[in-house]
């Protein structure tokens, strides 16, 4: 990480991101102060609301901040092709998702005509305003690059202040009845925050001026949450002033918020969290194009109760839930496009048929060395503990004495043997998630073997499998007599034991080479993987059956793959019949021709990942 890089403008992009959605989840109470339940849960969410009003005028601030210095040497064609170039696809793939939509229950009405007309109008989406508003003042930026080029510091600020006080005068005249002799554009204010954004990021602002600032930034704060309360309940009809992006209070409070960030600067950060920032920040603009089609889904099924509920408990949740589905989207988009451009640029180095075989063969010449590597694992694994290797067996009955008390005494389940239909589901679920997350770290674990002595890096990965695949099996020497003491039969339809297991180790094998090597390049994938992990389980059926999940939401837990595993653990050990061969021998096929393609992509892919690590 460049430490000379400034982490404040992430850290603002990053801030104003949730403070968005912060405003959309508590955008739906605020408009129903007269049929809430609790006048208090109103106020609960004006508060919130207010408090994230700045989140829009700083992401143009900080666009201003770095867009208009006019030390930038592009010339207005290279910024017209690099930034209009970057959002207007985007802005037309986005505004093409909530067109459809807005017509998801009437499909047949699509028309390309009306889409093109909604996208040249700014009728697809309310959402989408925001980036008219950006391509507007990218249309204007180079000519505003000149202007602060020659103006001085003071200049700019009368310049700032006129584009405030316009739109801030025509807003008042407008809610009072009055009508001025000009129409004042909404993108004059915006303009004003974009030249904002430069002055106070090149103006040393005296420190009694700032405490100044932030006192008036509080009181700002207070005529907001005021205000709001004064103009829902007896003007209801008028457009609420005090929540404008471009009212006073509002740029009152923006502009401190900055000043006080830049004070801070955030250099105390470490070098590693400094570049998990900047990942994050990048995603700001992805997130705010996609957050409210999650939000929109949730609200339309509407978990909670804006009515009676309270804002405190359910405004974080649904904030953190589509934050994180958001995210997950980027990361799934900016990885998927990252492996097409590499899968582009080496599928002429792909090996051939020949080549494969050989490295396969050679990766099994070394059958040795994954044999000690898979020893060493087992044995380091519990290095050091008191219990040692009883850790194998007290981990599981550890969690499913939690689980059979919270699921058996506290939230009653009507489930027959309860204790083992989680057991059952629960060990190969560990399998698979150890086996990913700490096959994610089993190339930069062995950073320093790499370094000294030539191996197929397929062996650690496949290690690391090896390990946690030995683990699982040793648990069922606990799975086994305790389905015996609870009055399960023993069947034939064990034999089919090693054929799940065999389709469940095909399932991870792709995952953990993967992961191993995506993580030598980013660091953070390994944290990203652990969220994604912690998601899965709850979207896998290890603590319940899929027939207590509604139909509108069954369609995720079909299309996991973990799914048929699980219910085929639980036929053959709790109900003593045999699996579903007709859904799991075609996902052998699947698996294998899979397997086949990464070990080709990693072959190509590892050649310089000495070097990463």
């Amino acid at each position: 990480m460049v430490k000379s890089r400034l982490l404040y403008p992430d850290v603002l992009r990053i801030a104003a991101i949730i403070g968005v959605v912060l405003i959309h989840v508590t955008a739906p109470t605020m408009g129903i102060l007269h049929i809430i339940g609790e006048e208090r849960f109103w106020w609960t969410a004006n508060f919130i609301n207010a408090a994230v009003r700045w989140s829009v005028p700083i992401f143009v601030m900080i666009s201003g901040m770095f867009l208009l210095d006019p030390g930038r040497t592009e010339t207005a064609k290279q910024f017209y092709m690099k930034r209009l170039g970057s959002v207007i696809p985007l802005f037309v793939i986005w505004s093409f998702v909530y067109y459809l939509w807005g017509i998801r229950h009437e499909l047949h009405r699509f028309e390309w005509d009306a889409f093109i007309r909604g996208l040249i109008g700014n009728s697809i989406h309310y959402h989408l305003w925001f980036v008219y508003m950006l391509i507007a003042l990218y249309s204007i930026t180079p000519l505003l690059r000149i202007v602060v080029k020659h103006a001085s510091e003071t200049m700019i600020l009368y310049a700032c202040a006129a584009c405030f006080v316009a739109p801030n005068v025509a807003t008042i005249a407008g809610m009072a009845g009055w009508g001025l002799g000009v129409e004042i554009p909404y993108l004059t204010g915006y303009i004003g925050y974009f030249l904002l954004g430069y002055y106070l990021s090149v103006t040393r602002v005296a420190v009694s001026r700032r405490r100044l600032l932030y006192a008036c930034g509080c009181g700002a704060y207070l005529i907001i949450v005021l205000g709001n309360y004064w103009m829902t309940s007896q003007f209801a009809h008028l457009e609420n002033y005090f929540s404008n992006y471009t009212s006073f209070p509002v740029l009152i409070i923006a502009a401190a918020l900055f000043v006080w960030c830049k004070q801070i600067r955030f250099d105390f950060i470490s070098a590693g969290s400094a570049r998990l920032l900047t990942f994050i920040s990048s995603s700001v603009f992805s997130l705010y194009l996609s957050h409210l089609v999650f939000f929109e889904l949730l609200y339309q099924i509407r978990p909670w109760d804006i009515v009676h509920g309270n804002p405190w408990l359910y405004v974080p949740v649904v904030t953190a839930i589509v934050l994180l589905m958001s995210f997950l989207l980027y990361v799934v988009w900016r990885g998927s496009g990252y492996a097409l451009r590499k899968v582009m640029k080496l599928s002429f180095r792909m090996p051939k048929v020949r080549e494969l075989l050989a490295h396969i063969k050679e990766i099994y010449d070394y059958r040795e060395m994954f044999r000690n590597m898979v020893v060493k694992d087992l044995r380091a694994r519990y290095k050091g503990s008191v219990l040692g290797f009883f850790w194998t067996f007290l981990n599981p009955l550890l969690m499913l004495g939690i689980y059979s008390f919270i699921f058996s005494s506290i939230m009653k389940s009507d489930i027959p043997n309860f204790p083992m239909f989680i057991l059952v589901a629960l060990l190969p679920w560990n399998y698979f998630s150890q086996a990913i997350t700490q096959g994610a770290r089993s190339i930069i674990n062995n950073a320093e073997l790499l370094k000294k002595v030539y191996f197929p890096r397929e062996i650690l990965p496949l290690a690391v499998i090896g390990s946690n695949l030995i683990n699982y099996l040793l648990t069922l020497a606990i799975l086994i007599p305790a389905l015996w003491l609870s009055g399960v039969p023993l069947t034939t339809a064990l034999f089919a034991f090693p054929i799940v297991l065999l389709i469940q180790s095909l399932l991870i094998a792709p995952i953990v080479m993967l992961a191993s090597l995506g993580t030598a390049y980013l660091r953070d994938l390994e944290h990203i993987l652990q969220v994604g992990i912690t998601i899965l389980f709850y979207l896998t059926p290890v603590l319940f059956p899929v027939s207590f999940i509604p139909e509108s939401f069954r369609w995720i837990f079909d299309y996991n793959p973990m799914t048929p595993i699980i219910h085929a653990y639980r036929d053959l050990f709790l109900y003593g019949q045999w699996p579903d061969f007709g859904g799991l021998l075609p996902m052998i096929l699947v698996l294998v021709v899979l397997n086949t393609a990464i070990v080709a992509l990693f072959s190509l892919l590892q050649r310089n990942v000495v070097e990463e690590v």
